[in-house]
């Protein structure tokens, strides 16, 4: 009977692991430059004119390829794209951002980030 109880503890233990390490596998880690959201697009008549948007965070991004379809001022949006630290602007206005897909006008726009 001993022996049983042992072997019962141990079946409990090793199935005890094994649920917690299924929480572990397939998870994905979230990139720190991905980011999702919704704002407005902005103009601004300096340096000779650019688009960008600023999130409803406060946070402002210079988009680096906004499809001619959103490109109105005071536009609300949703987007989502990566942050750019490999990027260098003129504007000096905001964190150059690629986008992957943004809606605007009831639209929504899936950006080929290949440049296809």
């Amino acid at each position: 009977m001993k022996q049983f109880g042992l072997f019962a503890l141990f079946l409990c233990c090793c199935l005890g692991a094994g649920v917690l390490a299924c929480g572990c596998i397939g998870s994905e880690t979230k990139d720190p430059n991905t980011v999702s959201g919704s704002g407005t697009v902005v103009y601004h008549n300096l340096e000779g004119g650019f688009y960008g948007i600023i999130a409803d965070d406060g946070t402002s991004y210079l988009t680096i390829n906004l499809p001619d379809t959103c490109k109105q001022d005071n536009l609300a949006v949703t987007f989502t794209g990566f942050i750019r630290p490999d990027v260098a602007t003129i504007q000096q206005w905001g964190t150059p951002f690629e986008l992957t897909e943004i809606s605007c006008d009831g639209q929504t726009v899936k950006i080929d980030s290949s440049g296809n």
